[in-house]
């Protein structure tokens, strides 16, 4: 049987289904609804029920419980299940309370003794339509009442993404990242965690908390943030105190977003050998959402224009992050973030540098449902042979992202 559907409001006649198998009880019991404006219909066997409950909408069954093959009671459990807004009156010649027990707390609202009077039937049948309007009436306010939370948790969600995009573009504007940056890490972020096997709903987070990576930038002087060259030794000690403060910024919190962020904030500059800060953390003891953001923050700061760097080519952006696998770089997520590289070029075109555009609600659409494998073809690079190029020296600072 096909699960119930809420039917339209109309000022149709009710409609009542009577289940017998005695021609007799069918003809009265039909006479009895037709003359009061009933529409009827009549079936013989639970089978021939089932046909008539699968084509229309029914109000009111009435089922004999003494049936040959489906039993009066197996039908009620089937109509119950399938059709829960649908009302089911039992009648029987058996005349013991164990059968009314069980017919009652099988879900029927009425149980009638044959013979059954004219009377007594017909007011049972309006108890059932009574019944069936209630029903109908609590599953259309729950329905509603379900879309309009929804409505307002997507309002309330939405304006909670935009805030967090705006103040954390307000704090990165002041060493001249752009807020598409932001958009885009987060993007990245979320096709990484998700081909790497997290849930929708856990890369959902990181796509939020992954921009607050520096949010602890707006504590530190413009002539470090907007210097053009390379920092001095004592400067980079100031620049690297952004991590302790970004973490301070967004501990003690109880949203998981921004919990998340807080553990961005403090490990996306620890090093998967342990050579990186605050804490020189190593390995799987740095966060996995740090060691995704590391990634993700890496790849858009070469394939783009900073202050104190020229943007490069994708070519030379993948070789110097190969060149970093296995010290930088957590080397079972490069693999994972050499399958999605489409994706991740896909975010990049539809959020240039410059670029004004509305800020996106869910990457996962780029990445199977298994959470696994990118949707895209063939990678436009050979990157799993990708080695540093030996004929000339990388950029010297190259990874010294701020």
């Amino acid at each position: 049987m096909a699960n119930d559907e809420t039917p339209p409001v109309l000022n149709l006649p009710p409609t009542i289904l009577v289940v017998d198998d005695e021609l007799q009880v069918l003809d009265l019991l039909s006479r009895w609804l037709t003359a009061r404006g009933s529409r009827v219909m009549l079936a013989k066997s639970a089978a021939a029920a089932s046909r008539h409950l699968e084509s229309n909408p029914i109000d009111v069954v009435t089922v004999d419980i003494a049936m040959p093959e489906v039993s009066g009671i197996e039908l009620l459990r089937q109509i119950r299940q399938a059709y829960p807004e649908t009302a089911v009156l039992m009648l029987t010649g058996n005349q013991t309370t164990r059968m009314a027990i069980e017919a009652l707390s099988a879900g029927a609202y009425g149980y009638l003794i044959k013979p059954v009077c004219r009377e007594e039937f017909l007011t049972q049948v309006d108890h059932g339509l009574e019944w069936r309007r209630l029903r109908v009436e609590r599953k259309r306010y729950t329905e509603s009442l379900e879309e309009r939370v929804r409505e307002q948790t997507q309002t309330i969600q939405v304006a909670h993404e935009e805030t967090i995009h705006r103040l954390v573009a307000a704090a990165a504007s002041r060493d001249h990242e752009t807020g598409e940056h932001l958009v885009r890490t987060g993007l990245y972020s979320e096709i990484l965690a998700r081909a790497a096997g997290w849930s929708r709903a856990e890369a959902g987070q990181i796509r939020l908390a992954a921009p607050m990576h520096d949010i602890g930038k707006i504590g530190l002087p413009d002539a470090i943030l907007r210097k053009q060259g390379s920092l001095t030794s004592e400067e980079r000690k100031v620049m690297e105190r952004h991590t302790l403060a970004g973490a301070a910024l967004l501990a003690r919190s109880n949203s998981a977003v921004l919990d998340m962020a807080r553990e961005i904030a403090l490990c996306h500059h620890e090093h998967w050998d342990g050579s990186g800060y605050p804490r020189g953390l190593a390995g799987e003891a740095i966060p996995e959402a740090a060691r995704i953001l590391a990634i993700a923050d890496v790849y858009d700061a070469l394939m783009h224009d900073r202050i104190y760097r020229r943007k490069m080519s994708e070519e030379e952006a993948l070789r110097t992050m190969s060149a970093a696998n296995g010290r930088k770089f957590d080397p079972s997520l490069m693999a994972v973030f050499f399958t999605v590289l489409d994706a991740f070029r896909e975010v990049s075109d539809k959020h240039p540098d410059g670029c004004l555009c509305s800020l996106p609600l869910d990457a996962s659409a780029m990445v199977d449902e298994c959470g696994a494998l990118p949707r895209f073809g063939a990678q436009k690079l050979n990157v799993t042979h990708l080695r540093p190029d030996t004929s000339k020296p990388l950029v010297t600072d190259a990874m010294s992202i701020r």
